[in-house]
């Protein structure tokens, strides 16, 4: 898909095995521009987590390159990388006992911390206050994390992420990527989150990536979509191309129908093939 923005991120012929014998992701290409909310969606063992790990730095390809801002991913540090990407896993924080809010979201602040350096000065708190502001968790800084519901601990920990690319300067040439962020999630709560990463993406311009089950969400809030079936890429492109009544059938073994509501496209499901 051409575009006039630049690409964060570039993936050629990505390929990655767990055993070093069978590839579990092959032949894996796409680009991701400057200011995207990408949505990648796909069954259950399709490749999403590990794709987006691979983005992420967490693992090494098998083979292909990626590029973050025309550098190969190979040649950051951990510490580089860090100020570039955020990454926020499914199976998310559950062991910060008795810490208060305030004080966790400081921890997003150790990759901008000299080597050795344990103590956090008056910039680390105006980059949490003010990530705090924007994401709309001030409320919470005096709770204890542990103590938080559900969507209140998401939006906590997407504001970690935003502590750790300091929010204080500019999010375009950033990159959060986070996978499935609305998991045990009320609607209620669901809606927050994805209104909160639409507000980070249309206004302080962050490249977001997201793994979704949540194909409603995917075409209302993203601007690209891949679709990933048996550890390849199937489709990338616009929402309203990649997820149609035939690709749902093909790719998810599902009859339905997309109709419209209040101008967004919905999804009604039917039988299973």
């Amino acid at each position: 898909m051409k575009t006039g923005r630049m690409n964060l991120i570039k993936i050629e012929d990505l390929s990655f095995s767990y055993d070093g014998k069978k590839n579990f992701l092959e032949n894996c290409s796409l680009a991701v521009g400057k200011k995207d909310f990408v949505s990648i969606i796909g069954r259950n063992g399709s490749g999403k987590t590990t794709f987006i790990k691979l983005l992420a730095g967490i693992f090494k390809p098998t083979g292909g390159k990626i590029f973050i801002k025309e550098k190969d991913i190979s040649h950051y540090s951990p510490a580089e990388l860090s100020k570039t990407i955020a990454y926020l896993p499914q199976n998310n924080i559950s062991f910060m006992q008795g810490i208060k809010v305030s004080d966790f979201l400081l921890l997003g602040r150790y990759s901008s911390k000299k080597f050795f350096s344990f103590s956090f000065d008056s910039k680390d708190r105006e980059v949490v206050a003010n990530a705090m502001k924007i994401c709309g968790t001030e409320r919470y800084a005096e709770n204890n994390f542990e103590l938080l519901s559900g969507g209140e601990r998401q939006k906590v920990l997407i504001t970690l992420m935003m502590v750790q690319l300091d929010i204080s300067s500019s999010l375009e040439d950033k990159i959060l990527i986070i996978d499935e962020p609305l998991t045990y999630l009320d609607v209620n709560n669901q809606i927050e989150i994805f209104h909160l990463l639409s507000r980070l993406n249309r206004v302080n311009g962050l490249t977001i990536i997201v793994i979704t089950h949540e194909l409603n969400y995917a075409m209302k809030y993203t601007s690209k979509c891949a679709l990933m079936d048996s550890g390849r890429i199937a489709e990338y492109d616009v929402p309203e191309k990649v997820i149609n009544e035939e690709t749902l059938k093909k790719h998810f073994l599902i009859n339905s129908q997309i109709v419209s509501f209040n101008s967004n496209p919905l999804i009604l499901y039917d039988t299973i093939n």
